[in-house]
């Protein structure tokens, strides 16, 4: 995509992890990304996180795939999967450790638990900086011993950015996030790096995804700024719970596969806009039709409810 590309188009996207069935929730989220670039005239695309080899499969990801095209939404580019990104994930790593610190960190899992780091809401800690100052002869050392991860050094600055449900949202990267991971010790690039790099590459411009990756965005927008992307607008929708009130998941088995094997496309479509307050009526409802009424004026700021006792 060129610069006036860029410029003129929205480009959205979702961006599932093909660990399992895709759930009702990230279905939701796909519709709402859909919907708010496709209302201006914009693209869409989709990428597929398949960074964790051992968490991921290609199957997963094309029944992900299968179940959005039988609603309509589709990629209106190639679909990248990340996992064969790799190449450009090392560039841009080189291109970043010119301009901030990238060190081995040897810490565990367990180590961290010890030391009763505060824990992050997006499920990391945050690093103390156990291995920020090792001398030269000490990596060396322990890198004979065991392979260490990679992270960024942060600065003590504040991030912030007004999101387009949550609001203004501010974070001290230091005192808040801590040095975070930029590749495993295995050798996966860590969620930070890679959806920064694919989301600057691909001229994202709007990232609509779930509340609980709020915390991740001032990591993500410190990173495409040192790599000479412009940040895109976010938009993180409110947690998707079932009529008790329960989050949906895919661990509880919240398949969004039995909804579109059992309900026409436009019936669960009307379903899905009329539970995030896009409708008012829960009715059957076009794809079309949806893209010239979509406001996120009426989406819901608070819970999003899906009852399945209302889809019938």
């Amino acid at each position: 995509m060129n610069e006036q590309e860029k410029n003129t188009f929205p480009v959205g996207r979702f961006a599932p992890t093909p660990s399992g069935e895709l759930h009702a929730g990230s279905l939701m989220c796909a519709l709402l990304a859909y919907l708010s670039v496709k209302h201006r005239g914009g693209k869409f695309l989709i990428r597929i996180e398949d960074l964790d080899p051992d968490r991921c499969s290609r199957e997963a990801a094309e029944s992900m795939i299968a179940m959005l095209e039988t609603l309509g939404i589709t990629s209106d580019g190639p679909i990248v999967y990340q996992s064969e990104r790799n190449a450009l994930y090392r560039e841009k790593e080189r291109e970043l450790q010119q301009k901030v610190r990238v060190y081995p960190c040897f810490c565990t899992r367990a180590e961290l638990h010890a030391a009763e780091a505060p824990r992050l809401s997006d499920g990391g800690f945050l690093y103390a900086g156990a291995c920020r100052r090792l001398r030269d002869e000490q990596i060396k050392e322990r890198i004979a011993l065991r392979r260490p991860c990679y992270r960024v050094e942060v600065p003590d600055c504040a991030i912030g950015f007004t999101d387009l449900l949550a609001g203004q949202t501010v974070q001290n990267l230091k005192a808040e996030c801590g040095d975070f991971m930029l590749r495993r010790s295995d050798g996966v690039y860590a969620y930070q790096f890679a959806v920064s790099v694919d989301d600057g590459e691909s001229g994202v411009s709007e990232v609509v995804r779930g509340n609980d990756l709020l915390s991740s965005t001032p990591r993500q927008i410190w990173l495409m700024r040192l790599l000479g992307y412009t940040p895109p607008v976010y938009c993180h929708i409110p947690l998707v719970c079932d009529g008790s009130g329960r989050k949906l998941s895919k661990s509880e088995g919240d398949s969004a596969a039995r909804w579109i094997e059992t309900y026409p496309p436009e019936r669960l479509l009307g379903f899905l806009a009329y539970s995030s307050g896009i409708i008012e009526v829960n009715r059957a409802a076009a794809l079309d039709e949806l893209i010239a009424c979509f406001s996120w004026k009426n989406v819901r700021k608070n819970k999003i409810i899906l009852d399945r006792t209302l889809l019938k």
